[in-house]
């Protein structure tokens, strides 16, 4: 507890007993400020004017913690939120079944590093409908007979799949990872 003497640059401090009742002594009369403070606590004041042999009890006092205002702002790194970006267009699917992986509808999209780009890549030519459209079109060629020289039969049709598959994915690889790691494009649609 600190006392205050308007016009004196003196202070006064005192220390509470056991009980926590605080004493000045021999304050000489006139206009006083007391500052009540504890470390970690908000300080009171009071302010009075003490008359020649006038006591001044002060009334309860009691300190509070101090309003604090903490604010935590979370954000995500640009690999991260590229990451959260490519888990949505994982999703998309052109009448719930076509893949449809390489369009954002994200207005600012976050760039994708080499490594994204071929991780959707791999997930484009991957996907079970992009398998199945592979056999579809293997089974095309093995019905027109194309590529005569794999022959007939279930080892005609796993040549002209896997031919077919090979095709897809070098492609696949090629335009979405390969070249756009390399000219530092995007392979999305906006």
């Amino acid at each position: 507890m600190t006392l205050k003497r308007e016009g004196q640059s003196s202070e006064l401090e005192a220390t509470s007993n056991g009980d926590g009742l605080f004493a000045f002594t021999d304050v000489p009369p006139g206009v006083f400020q007391l500052t009540v403070s504890s470390e970690g606590l908000a300080p009171q004041e009071f302010s009075g004017t003490l008359q020649s042999g006038e006591p001044f009890v002060t009334p309860l006092i009691m300190l509070v913690i101090p309003t604090q205002v903490t604010e935590v702002v979370v954000r995500l790194t640009q690999q991260e939120l590229a990451d959260v970006q490519i888990k949505e267009q994982e999703k998309q699917r052109v009448l719930g079944i076509v893949p449809n992986f390489y369009v954002s509808y994200e207005r600012n999209a976050v760039p994708l590093s080499a490594k994204q780009k071929f991780e959707l890549a791999w997930k484009s030519a991957s996907d079970p409908v992009a398998l199945a459209g592979v056999g579809f079109m293997a089974g095309i060629d093995q019905a027109a007979d194309r590529w005569g020289a794999y022959g007939q039969g279930a080892e005609g049709y796993a040549k002209r799949y896997g031919a077919t598959y090979a095709n897809v994915f070098t492609s696949t690889f090629i335009g979405g990872a390969v070249m756009p790691s390399l000219l530092k494009q995007d392979p999305r649609y906006f």
